[in-house]
């Protein structure tokens, strides 16, 4: 019995060296190589950074900008209708007749040239200028808040995708340890098969174990390698660039809010989905105005100048005038087939439907901050019971594995505790990820931008 117990504790010192040289230089070796084996960058990227990168060089958030320059140059072309125009014209006129009998001299051979100027000041238009220029620049207002929005997405975009990062090294990480504990176990448990001490059963129940966990370990680095190509897309990455994160475990999280009702109020106070639907309706507003100026009177200011030449190929005298003419016009259209009332009707419905689609995002605002809280709240529960199960998990492991070293406990009760602490490990990293991701979403349900 004593030689048994010698060549166990033989075996087990062999593992336990083997362990203890191996594991370091794996983990020394791991963070320095991407999945694919390949360098990453020198130097590491925190969260903020991360973002920062992200708002200055995204093109979706640089489309979005220039959308916002483009609703500029409306702006100036609105002012337009209260300025006058300017029509510069010439005409080139060879007339050759070939009756014999003419009348009017304007139908003898000639040629005849004119040039003339127009100066057009609108006087009144119906306050379709004022409404336009209301209405470019609601729009530019718009595409402010849209491109706010759109730099508020990438932020949660971005912050999800750090996390799953995160998450995927601390996976494949614990799957790492765990595939060498199973070889540990797979060791200790030839050897004791092979001295007739176990059956060869507990043998291939840890090789099932150990096939699982590489399984995993394999799972773990494709999830790693999507998340990283996902945050390298945001980032605008090129393609021979190589991201390298910097987390920091030990990072504080304030809560943005305390309750749900002060988080309620600041998405309905911050949230910008709510100022592009008002700014919808103002636009729209704005067009039933522009479609009731069709049908109000127009006053116009014209000046013109006109220097007109006319040569005749026959014996009459050529002629030449130079005059100027000064018109003061006033038109209306108080009748179109009805057009008019129709479409103002139907911009008017369309109002309508803008506010009850403001009642509505009203309303999921509310439920998605209260859903985002609720998930917050969760994720500090599930957080707590999991630090409870991963202390309980490794102190059971422990003695499992102290207990098989003297031999008194079976390789299946140290299998057991093996797997146990695998579990609370991995529910450890998933709920710390969920609790991340709960603080990125509800921070967004807020409206927030860092």
């Amino acid at each position: 019995m004593k030689n048994l117990i010698f060549i166990q504790q033989f075996f087990l010192y062999l593992v336990t060296l083997r362990f203890y040289l191996v594991t370091p230089l794996f983990f020394l070796v791991t963070p320095l190589c991407g999945v694919t084996g390949v360098a990453l960058a020198a130097t590491p990227f925190t969260l903020e950074q991360c973002i920062s990168r992200g708002l200055a060089f995204n093109p979706d958030v640089k489309a979005y900008e220039l959308a916002v320059d483009e609703a500029g140059q409306g702006i100036n072309e609105a002012r337009g209708a209260f300025l006058p125009t300017l029509t510069l014209s010439y005409n080139n006129t060879e007339l050759k007749n070939n009756s014999s009998v003419v009348r009017d001299n304007d139908y003898l051979d000639q040629q005849s040239n004119s040039y003339s100027c127009s100066l057009t000041q609108p006087l009144f238009a119906g306050f379709s200028g004022i409404s336009g220029l209301k209405k470019a620049h609601y729009t530019k207002q718009f595409k402010k808040y849209e491109s706010q929005y759109r730099r508020q997405q990438l932020i949660q975009q971005i912050s999800s995708s750090f996390y799953d990062i995160v998450q995927g090294q601390q996976l494949l990480q614990k799957w790492s340890e765990s595939v060498e504990r199973l070889d540990n176990q797979r060791l200790i448990a030839a050897a004791w098969v092979e001295q007739e001490l176990a059956p060869r059963l507990r043998l291939l129940e840890i090789d099932v174990e150990l096939a699982n966990a590489r399984q995993q370990l394999s799972s773990s680095k494709a999830s790693l390698a999507i998340a990283q190509a996902q945050l390298e897309e945001w980032l605008a990455f090129d393609s021979a660039e190589q991201l390298e994160i910097n987390y920091d475990a030990a990072e504080n999280y304030v809560d943005p809010c305390t309750d749900i009702a002060a988080c309620i109020a600041t998405a309905l106070q911050q949230r910008v989905e709510q100022r592009i639907v008002q700014l919808n309706i103002e636009i729209a507003r704005q067009e039933a105005k522009l479609i009731l100026a069709r049908n109000l009177p127009r006053a116009d200011f014209e000046a013109s100048w006109v220097d007109y030449e006319r040569d005749y190929e026959a014996s009459y005298p050529d002629e030449k005038r130079d005059y100027y003419s000064f018109v003061f016009k006033v038109s209306m259209k108080p009748f179109q087939g009805g057009r008019n009332l129709f479409a103002w009707r139907r911009q008017r419905i369309a109002i309508e439907r803008m506010v009850q689609l403001q009642i509505k995002q009203r309303q999921a605002i509310i439920t998605d901050v209260k859903t985002r809280f609720e998930q917050l709240q969760e994720g500090y529960s599930g957080g707590f019971a999991a630090d409870n199960g991963l202390v309980e998990a490794r102190e059971a492991y422990q003695v499992a594995s102290k207990s098989s070293e003297v031999g008194v406990s079976s390789l299946n009760e140290l299998l057991d505790a093996e797997l146990r602490l695998t579990r609370a490990e991995i529910n450890k990293i998933t709920s710390q990820h969920s609790l991340y991701l709960a603080h990125v979403q509800l921070q967004y349900a807020l409206g927030e931008q860092k």
